[in-house]
């Protein structure tokens, strides 16, 4: 079975990441099952992973994503949307190999439109990174509103979006969370449709304990302060990642007993009376696994999020982490027992937790012991790519 992965790109950001290790997933599942990503940008040297090489087409992708964040400043729609209106040539090139299957990821930024979608000549699964499926523009709704489920979208842009949705006919849907998998049962959309709960694989020769004391590169080595981290791909004033609340929170601790390290595209220019050390983005796996391995106390302020790539590697690492309890981070953090989930946006008690979790070494150590144990047996690429193997065998493809 020949399996054809379509993301806006291979590892640049949380999706695409997720995106590519499921199609490395899959490639272990047998010799039996052949994996293939086709991306606009691609940054792997996978030679499994193909993209458009003509300058032309690659100069009209660029031109139409100015053109989505020109009509994005206009929108009066606050939350975060992809509006993928204009048709790609990547249809052409999905409808003319020989792949079974398609696997439909994060395919905004221009990289298919709904129009192509509903011109796809091979049938197609979708695997969900966000609530974009089920919304009309919308990548996520930050107020939690409810209209989502019937559709009465009030935005001009997303009642074309999601009408245009009703037509799509996927043969499964993959939400990696629980939540995305309660929300598309309750879809208009999707009400009809078979959906499947299989998180997001972690590779665990990668990210696992172990002992680092120092990292000349960023100048970090343990001390007598508790380093706290906290990653984002984008930029660290993203509404949705809530930095401001964790912030807020950080505030109202002792700054002498810790410092943040925040990995980032950009950095701020906001006062905090402790101690923070930016570390930019972190490409390198590797070099992340040493990051998280070397903070004592992982921190997510999300507002809203899937099933976030930084809590998986984080847990699988044996760290403890704190976060709102939003979205599918239920799924990761069971309460008092690896890490401590916040009713949102308590930020007086999230800093309450955090100092606990800063003080008592005992619980560290536990919650420690408890992340790693829970990573091993729910993120495993090992049974999650078995969990892929059953649903291909299971669709009908004819």
């Amino acid at each position: 079975m020949k399996i054809l992965n379509i993301s806006y790109s291979d590892i640049f950001g949380g999706a695409a990441k997720s995106s590519y290790r499921i199609h490395k997933a899959i490639n272990s599942i047998e010799k039996d099952f052949k994996s293939n990503m086709l991306v606009v940008k691609k940054e792997s040297k996978d030679k499994e992973v193909f993209t458009i090489n003509n300058k032309i087409l690659k100069y009209n992708f660029k031109i139409k994503n100015y053109l989505g964040i020109i009509l994005n400043k206009i929108d009066n729609n606050i939350n975060p949307k992809s509006y993928n209106f204009f048709s790609s040539p990547l249809l052409n090139i999905i409808n003319k190999s020989d792949f079974d299957i398609i696997n439909l990821h994060w395919i905004n930024a221009e990289t298919l439109s709904v129009d192509n979608i509903l011109k796809l000549k091979k049938p197609y699964v979708i695997t969900m990174h966000d609530m974009w499926w089920i919304c009309g523009t919308e990548n996520y709704l930050l107020n939690n509103e409810t209209f989502w489920r019937n559709g009465n979208f009030k935005n001009f842009f997303s009642k074309i979006t999601y009408n245009k949705k009703k037509k799509l006919k996927p043969l499964a849907i993959i939400c990696p969370s629980r939540w995305l998998t309660e929300m598309s049962k309750k879809s208009f959309l999707f009400k009809n449709s078979r959906v499947e709960h299989i998180p997001y694989p972690i590779n665990h020769k990668i990210f696992y304990p172990k002992k680092i004391s120092k990292l000349k590169k960023h100048n970090l080595e343990k001390n007598n302060k508790i380093k706290i981290f906290f990653g984002v791909f984008g930029n660290s004033d993203d509404k949705r990642k809530g930095l401001d609340l964790l912030l807020k929170s950080l505030n109202k601790i002792n700054p002498k007993k810790f410092e943040l390290l925040i990995a980032s595209k950009k950095n701020f220019v906001e006062k905090v009376n402790f101690k923070i050390t930016f570390l930019n983005y972190i490409h390198s796996e590797k070099e992340l696994s040493n990051i998280y391995n070397l903070s004592d106390i992982v921190v997510l302020s999300s507002r809203l999020d899937n099933l976030p790539n930084v809590a998986l590697e984080a847990q699988s690492c044996g760290k403890p982490i704190i976060a709102y309890d939003v979205g599918g981070i239920s799924d990761i953090i069971t309460n008092g027992k690896n890490g401590y989930l916040v009713k949102p946006f308590k930020t007086l008690l999230y800093a309450q937790k955090l100092d606990k979790l800063i003080n008592d070494k005992k619980i560290r150590v536990k919650f420690s012991r408890n992340a790693y144990l829970s990573a091993k047996k729910k993120w495993s690429k090992e049974k999650i790519k078995l969990k892929y193997k059953k649903l291909f065998l299971s669709l009908n493809l004819n």
